[in-house]
């Protein structure tokens, strides 16, 4: 079974408008409100998948109690920590006359009483898990090491663990050699300092990776696919062009489940990548995990074009 930890949930008020004017009166067209975090996100995926799995985690307050009841509904495993602190909400403004999304994102708080009593629960249920994903932003009230703890005690017991994040808790969380890393080009090119130019640059930044103790690292690269290496072989991924449906926020989530499916079932590298990199498509072509079905992933596996590097 695959484990997500999701530290700091988030309602996602998503509202859609024509264009977006600063400063005057918006009228909105559509409004949608969703069960969010980047490990519940993970959950939703891998649950259409029909791929057992649970989802780890802080919640509180109405917001909480929203998540839990959205989650039920969609019979999505879940074992959360009941905080006295409010689980935070999101909005993300999308204007259709562009494409273009905003999104203003609330911090989040725990205690660490909060925190204590997850660490316990994730003692217990890390025996039964041979995948653990760790995705992310913190809420105030972790310390930033609390995805390095996490990695430690999932090691212990023998499991794989998919670390995506960014910023401190990433850089401390590295030391602890996760399994999988899956940055961003964005974040790959801070980490590196420079600009990612050709498959070069992406061999490189790997490597760098690599040779923190980490396996396996994924580099998605948006529209132009992604990157996927050991330290035995690596495959530059060509995903097709598709047209956005709804959003490509959420992409990055369906990728890291497509990983976490394909590590817990042992496959190849190659195979892994393909698999993941065409799930994040399926997600930006259809619009809705719920649209994700076995013809539209194999179809777009079939258009993915993969180059041996090394």
């Amino acid at each position: 079974m695959i484990l997500t930890v999701t530290l700091n949930p988030a309602l996602d008020k998503i509202i859609v408008l024509e264009c977006l004017k600063l400063g005057k009166l918006n009228r909105v067209k559509e409004t949608k409100v969703l069960a969010g975090g980047k490990g519940i996100n993970v959950s939703e995926v891998l649950t259409e998948l029909k791929i057992e799995n649970k989802a780890l985690g802080i919640i509180g307050g109405n917001n909480g109690r929203k998540i839990s009841s959205m989650l039920e509904n969609k019979e999505i495993k879940s074992d959360f920590i009941w905080s006295e602190f409010e689980t935070r909400q999101n909005l993300k403004i999308k204007e259709k006359s562009t494409n273009r999304e905003t999104e203003i994102n609330e911090t989040g708080r725990v205690s660490k009483e909060n925190i204590k009593d997850f660490l316990i629960t994730f003692d217990k249920i890390i025996e039964k898990n041979k995948t653990v994903v760790l995705s992310g932003s913190l809420p105030d009230g972790v310390e930033k090491d609390i995805y390095a703890q996490l990695i430690d005690k999932a090691k212990t017991k023998g499991a794989k663990v998919i670390l995506d994040s960014s910023g401190d808790e990433f850089k401390l969380a590295l030391k602890k050699s996760p399994y999988l890393v899956k940055p961003n080009l964005e974040e790959i090119e801070n980490l590196l300092g420079k600009k990612i130019n050709n498959n070069d640059d992406l061999k490189k930044g790997a490597k760098y990776l690599l040779d923190q103790g980490v396996k396996v690292v994924m580099i998605s690269l948006g529209d132009k696919g992604a990157f996927i290496a050991s330290e035995k072989e690596g495959y530059r991924i060509y995903t097709p062009q598709v047209k956005i449906s709804q959003t490509t926020v959420g992409a990055g989530d369906t990728m890291v489940a497509g990983l976490a499916a394909e590590i817990d079932k042992d496959e190849s590298l190659k195979d892994t990548g393909v698999f993941a990199a065409a799930l994040a498509t399926a997600f930006v072509e259809s619009g809705s995990i719920s649209k994700i079905d076995t013809s539209l992933i194999e179809r777009i596996k079939n258009s993915i074009k993969v180059e041996k590097i090394y």
